[in-house]
This record gives C-alpha cells, sequence and structure tokens, in this order.
C-alpha cells in the first residue's frame, strides 16, 4: 500500500520557495498523492446528475444567441457610422450650423445668467428670501411647497410624494436649501416636520 502525503507535508510544500509541482514534492519524497475520496452525499449526487443530464445540444443555443448578438452589434455599428457620415456637415450647410451654434451659446450664457442672479419668490405679499446660489430644479420645487404652505408644518412624505422620491431622498434637498437661504427661516417643527416662518 502506497504511502500518501500528509497534510503536514502539503502545507511544507506550499510554504516553501520552491517552484516545483506538488507531484514532483511527493515523488522526492518517496509518496503518492492521495486521491480524493469519492462522498456519496446527497448534494454530490445531484451535482453528479445534474452534470450527466446536461449535454452539449443545450449550450448550442446559447453560443448561436452570443453569435447573434456579435452580428447584431456589429450590424448597429454599421449604421451607426453610416449615419454620421450622412450628418457630417456639408460646405453648403455650414452657414446653417454656424448659426445653430451661435444660438446655442447664447441660449447657454442666458442660462447661467438666470443661475446666478438669486430667486426671489414673487406672490402678493412682500417676502424677502435671497439665496446664495441659485437653486436646482428640484430645490425651486421643494422651496414652492414650502412657500405655498409657509407656516404650516410641511412633512417629508408630502415633499416625497411632490417629487416622487423615496422619503430618505428629500432631506437632501431641505439641507440644500436651507444652506443657499441667506436667512434662518426654514425651521425644524416641534411634533416633526418643517416649517417656513415669514
Amino acid at each position: 500500500m502506497p504511502e500518501y502525503l500528509s497534510k503536514e507535508e502539503i502545507r511544507k510544500w506550499r510554504s516553501s520557495l520552491e517552484r516545483i509541482t506538488l507531484e514532483e514534492y511527493a515523488a522526492r519524497l518517496g509518496k503518492v498523492i492521495q486521491e480524493e475520496k469519492h462522498d456519496d452525499s446527497l448534494v454530490d449526487s445531484v451535482m453528479l446528475r445534474s452534470l450527466n443530464s446536461m449535454s452539449v445540444e443545450s449550450y448550442t443555443p446559447t453560443a448561436e444567441k452570443i453569435q447573434t448578438l456579435a452580428i447584431k452589434s456589429f450590424n448597429k455599428e454599421k449604421e451607426i457610422k453610416q449615419v454620421s457620415k450622412e450628418t457630417t456637415v456639408k460646405p453648403a450647410k455650414k452657414q446653417e450650423t454656424k448659426k445653430l451654434h451661435e444660438n446655442k451659446e447664447t441660449n447657454k450664457q442666458e442660462q447661467l445668467k438666470t443661475k446666478e442672479m438669486p430667486v426671489m419668490p414673487s406672490l402678493n405679499e412682500d417676502i424677502n428670501i435671497s439665496f446664495k446660489k441659485a437653486l436646482t430644479a428640484r430645490e425651486q420645487i421643494v422651496f414652492d411647497y414650502f412657500l405655498a404652505n409657509k407656516n404650516n408644518i410641511v412633512y417629508a412624505k408630502d415633499l416625497a410624494s411632490i417629487l416622487e422620491l423615496p422619503r430618505d431622498y428629500v432631506y437632501k434637498y431641505i439641507k440644500n436649501l436651507r444652506s443657499k437661504m441667506n436667512e434662518d427661516v426654514l425651521q425644524n417643527a416641534d411634533n416633526g416636520g418643517y416649517l417656513l416662518k415669514v
């Protein structure tokens, strides 16, 4: 009966700096590597059956799908290249594209100017709230809701339903709104919620 490598000897082989295979190491010691023991456990039998039940044919549709996907993506790239070639600017259209580009630049400049100006609400009453920075679209929605419900408690769930976001995301907009306001008019209510005191 051949003598097998012990776990201790295998650990020594792993920790050695010498670059040899486990088989060579076992041969040096005059021992053999122990084969894996066959286990008749339920998991092994199920896995063995599932592997035996799979055939090469079951993998061919997947391979075909990959091939068809590759072909479709290649064709899509060709279409994109053709579209980009067709949309390249021709000499007669260069003036039109310059005008469009100039219009876009002026629109961007106008948008930047409006963002730089502080937002001032205009209602029947005089409300003087100024901001350090321009509000984003969602912050503006939150502020408008607070303004419509001034001196009333507004809960995060109400703001979440307006913004169509989970409640946890609403607090970020309230925090940003407070940091952008010059005045401290947005306060926590006693029983929860927030209050815009004007």
